[in-house]
């Protein structure tokens, strides 16, 4: 929040997207600093070096929406959920579960840059979609892509 020179809202409302809230932070990598936002219900990550932090609030909906394309969620889902993304407020969270798995994100995320370091450019998109078949314990080991699709399919079929 210091980054983006803005303060916490005390109290945030229910997240009106399908996979809910997104938090950030900031990890050192040897590619530089990135934010990485994980999702909080199913872990999905997505990621902006940090000179790109002025827009990031901004191109969360198309990060996503890529992020969500790429692990084959029908477009016309990805596009509805997405669009609840276009109001995006800043907070603190609270939960411990989730800040663990986002500092175990981070770390893959620098685990990735650090291996590909010197032999290929960063690609930030195929670090997330590497990352959204990574297991994680919260998740009984379910790569957070199947969680995001089955969750979104239920979602949008619901009110479509």
């Amino acid at each position: 929040m210091q980054l983006l020179d803005a303060d916490p809202v005390d109290c945030v409302p229910e997240s009106t997207a399908a996979l809910g809230n997104w938090y950030a932070n900031v990890v050192p990598t040897v590619a530089g600093e990135l934010v990485i936002l994980a999702n909080e219900r199913t872990l999905l990550s997505v990621a902006e070096p940090v000179q790109m932090l002025d827009r990031l609030l901004n191109e969360l909906p198309a990060k996503v929406y890529n992020l969500l394309r790429m692990i084959s969620v029908p477009t016309e889902i990805a596009l509805q959920e997405c669009a609840e993304l276009e109001t995006a407020m800043l907070a603190r969270t609270e939960s411990r579960s989730v800040l663990g798995s986002l500092n175990e994100i981070a770390l893959h995320y620098q685990l990735v840059a650090e291996r590909d370091s010197g032999r290929n450019p960063l690609s930030l998109s195929a670090m997330e979609r590497q990352l959204s078949r990574h297991l994680h314990g919260p998740l009984d080991y379910v790569p957070p892509a199947d969680i995001a699709r089955r969750i979104l399919e239920e979602w949008w079929k619901k009110d479509g």
